[in-house]
């Protein structure tokens, strides 16, 4: 049997794999040799990751601000929602960078290497995987790829969440620093699920975030326009400046469970975003991450096999596909859900089901805000083809 150079091989260096590494620098257990490897050469603030808070977590010192109140607004309506048991927090990507590079840097078992890419498939060998790199081959007993599988395409998602979004300082106070606008649905697009998101820094600096859910990806250019109208919309003449930017497309839905696609092989995983770590009906995913992290750190610490991310209850799988084909069909209703919803059911009702804690209870408020005849409608839809195949 290949003695391999490494107990595991985590490809690619972003919020699953660094999270997953975090935990095994802390206590490594039996899994003593770690590398994990990244393309960039250095990491920038590239995302903002937010979430409520539902109690002490690791992350609480890294947290860049914290809201009690959040927003739902059309241009002929507003919900604004108290959340300060469950405050709505904001957890920067360069600070999480920064932590997790800390906390590999003084850890004996796991390396991380930046600057590095995967040259080929990874290809099974006696004991383990075999991964050429840029810097040379390298054999692991076990693999876990936190890499996206592939591009985001159009037909492997129900819909897809796109985001363009601007942190800017304005050289007058132009926001409420105290709310977060998180959906405000002024600015309408034909065929798509369109807000803008506002995470207020300070009176006169928000991250501004223009947002389709849409079944087609959408790249920063698609969406400039609209992030450009809705900019002047609220700064008005105030003179605004750029201080970073950030963009992605996130999975609403995959085609696929990503649990049922055929492993390469024993002892390798693939994990993260588009394999598991997104919540379909809001894409959520940066506590599903933290969660999968330590379930699947306690195996490897105990030498067992890597754990992927855990299917939802079938209940929640069953309320987020039926409500994403409705906003799939009839996007020029989702202001009009997402106002009902927030405007007709108790926020921490709302809080616990959108962060994987609701009860049967719980989802039952959620199913009596909203239209029944419209979710009715849907259910007695002929059903579609399958998207992977459109």
């Amino acid at each position: 049997m290949l003695q391999t150079d490494l107990d595991l091989l985590i490809l690619g260096g972003g919020c699953a794999g660094l999270s997953l590494a975090i935990r095994l620098a802390e206590a490594s257990g039996r899994c003593r040799r770690v590398t994990v490897i990244e393309e960039r050469a250095d990491y920038i603030s590239d995302r903002s990751w937010c979430f409520w808070r539902l109690g002490p977590h690791r992350f609480e010192p890294l947290v860049a601000r914290s809201w009690s109140r959040v927003a739902v607004r059309s241009a002929s309506q507003a919900v604004t929602a108290d959340c300060a048991r469950t405050p709505y927090q904001l957890l920067q990507a360069g600070a999480f960078y920064d932590y997790a590079r800390h906390v590999i840097a003084g850890s004996d078992a796991v390396r991380l290497e930046t600057g590095v890419s995967v040259t080929g498939i990874p290809v099974a060998v006696a004991g383990g995987w075999r991964v050429e790199t840029s810097t040379g081959v390298l054999t692991a007993a076990q693999v876990i790829d936190t890499r996206p599988p592939g591009l985001p395409r159009s037909g492997n998602s129900t819909l897809w969440q796109s985001f363009f979004g601007q942190e800017l300082v304005c050289e007058q106070p132009v926001f409420d620093a105290t709310c977060v606008e998180l959906m405000d649905f002024t600015d309408a697009v034909p065929g798509a699920v369109a807000f803008t998101y506002v995470l207020p820094l300070a009176p006169d600096r928000a991250l501004i975030e223009t947002t389709l859910f849409d079944p087609h990806p959408r790249g920063p250019s698609d969406l400039a326009e609209l992030q450009r109208r809705a900019v002047e919309r609220l700064c008005g003449d105030v003179p605004t400046r750029v201080v970073r930017t950030e963009a992605g497309i996130l999975p609403m839905g995959m085609a696929r469970d990503p649990g049922s696609r055929d492993p390469p092989g024993r002892g390798y995983l693939r994990a993260g975003l588009m394999s598991g770590a997104a919540r379909p009906a809001t894409g959520y995913a940066f506590q599903r991450i933290q969660h999968w992290a330590d379930v699947c750190t306690e195996a490897l610490r105990c030498g067992q096999m890597p754990r992927g991310h855990k299917p939802d209850p079938l209940l929640t799988r069953m309320m987020d596909r039926l409500f994403l084909d409705v906003l799939r069909n009839q996007p020029e209703r989702g202001a009009e859900l997402f106002l009902r919803l927030f405007g007709g059911t108790d926020m921490r009702r709302i809080v616990r089901f959108l962060s994987d804690r609701g009860t049967l209870l719980d989802r039952a408020a959620i199913v009596a805000s909203l239209p029944p005849g419209l979710f009715l409608r849907q259910l007695l839809r002929p059903p579609q083809r399958d998207l992977a195949g459109a």
